[in-house]
């Protein structure tokens, strides 16, 4: 039994194999202490738990290196050519590994902000050295609603798309929307209506909407417009009317004041027209 256990304590695949099962297990123990039997987790968890998935595959990856590097140390030349070819054929790998880097020198996101990536936005679930998993934000009109779907993107998109944190407006958002309007309609009295409108909808949440525009302003260094409502009235490419409005509102109540600011105009318009024809 003594030389078995020291053969086993000698032998650099039993070491990597206790390394590996120690450590999984001592994973599974920490994920399941964390989640305790809740069945939707908060972003704390969800923090936590990619912390200790992360952490313990790079306690593995050292760990394993450790282990064997007297091995590899005698095969220098070999390991040379061997990275190479490893290099040739996992290059996407190597990429994601980049990227992963990338984000985490830069800090661009951490867990429950809402990024864009070229063609994905969403809430960030989880992240680890190769792939970030999103919770898909819906497209324009319905772009502050989750679609449902989960995207899992490679690190290396990171690298060639710019990554945009939308997280300051997850709360409160600059929500733009056009209106078009034939053209021979009267629409010169439907800025003030909107603009007077809009006091009305926001009287319960403006004072917060100041202080969380000036909080971005403080946090971003730059000076973006105030919460105010601002309408615009141009002309598109059919010569028709477009009523732009802009408004500093809480995330989830921007496609309702769409709706309602929409269905106002729409009515008030047709009014107009119908009284002038």
């Amino acid at each position: 039994m003594p030389e078995l256990t020291v053969l086993f304590l000698d032998s650099q695949f039993a070491q990597s194999c206790a390394l590996v099962a120690v450590l999984l297990s001592l994973r599974i123990a920490l994920v399941h202490l964390i989640k305790r039997n809740r069945a939707i987790l908060t972003e704390a968890q969800r923090h936590w738990i990619t912390s200790v998935k992360n952490s313990s595959w790079l306690i593995i990856v050292f760990g394993l290196l450790a282990i064997w590097w007297p091995e590899l140390s005698d095969f220098a030349f070999s390991i040379a050519a061997v990275t190479l070819a490893l290099v040739i054929a996992t290059k996407e790998l190597i990429l994601c590994f980049s990227g992963a880097m990338l984000r985490a020198g830069t800090g661009a996101f951490t867990i429950g902000d809402w990024i864009e990536v070229g063609a994905h936005q969403g809430e960030v679930i989880d992240y680890n050295m190769f792939s970030t998993t999103l919770q898909e934000l819906d497209k324009a009109p319905n772009s502050y609603s989750f679609t449902g779907r989960t995207i899992v993107i490679p690190n290396s998109l990171f690298l060639s798309e710019s990554i945009k944190n939308l997280n300051f407006f997850k709360r409160y958002v600059f929500h733009r929307f056009g209106i078009t309007i034939e053209p021979h309609l009267n629409v010169a009295a439907i800025p003030q209506w909107i603009v007077s409108e809009i006091d009305v909808l926001s009287a319960d949440f403006i004072e917060i909407a100041r202080r969380y525009n000036t909080f971005i302003e403080h946090r971003t260094g730059v000076d973006i417009a105030g919460p105010e409502p601002r309408v615009i009235i141009s002309t598109n490419e059919y010569a028709k009317s477009v009523i732009t409005v802009i408004i500093f509102c809480p995330t989830e109540k921007a496609v309702e004041l769409e709706h309602h600011i929409t269905q106002g105009v729409l009515e008030r318009v047709y009014h107009v027209g119908g009284k002038s024809g």
